[in-house]
Formats: structure tokens, C-alpha cells, sequence
């Protein structure tokens, strides 16, 4: 069964966002959030969760900002 903290990273790659774009979106530093997916923050996952779930997919954006294809980096 799937921990909440994967469900974190699966979300975050479907909607094609780096961990960098999240963490900075959490006012937190890419290295904190990287934990968080690895489950050693669990009361953060929530929070993560949240903040992906707001924020627009890659695709979606109308900002002008790139459109990368393919799987990003984490």
C-alpha cells in the first residue's frame, strides 16, 4: 500500500512540478521538501498535499512560463 508521502511525489509528477517549484511555492528549501516525499516530515505531507493540489499543472500554464515535455527532474 501506497504512504501518503508517495502519494505526495505521484501527484507533484502528474501535474509535472518540481520539487524545487512545490517547496518554493511552501516557502521551504527543496532539500526539506525532498524529505517530506521521503516520509521523514509526516506532519508536513498534509500540508504538501494541499500546496500540490492548488497549484496548476506544467500544462496548464498561461504565463508564458516553458512547457517541458517529458518527466522532470526531482
Amino acid at each position: 500500500m501506497a504512504t501518503k508521502a508517495k502519494l505526495v511525489r505521484d501527484i507533484r509528477l502528474d501535474k509535472r512540478l518540481t520539487q524545487g517549484e512545490v517547496a518554493s511555492k511552501m516557502k521551504i528549501s527543496q532539500a526539506t521538501y525532498s524529505a517530506i516525499e521521503l516520509g521523514y516530515k509526516p506532519r508536513a505531507v498534509q500540508e504538501a498535499l494541499e500546496t500540490i493540489n492548488r497549484m496548476r499543472t506544467r500544462t496548464d500554464r498561461t504565463d508564458g512560463g516553458p512547457k517541458k515535455a517529458g518527466r522532470q527532474k526531482d
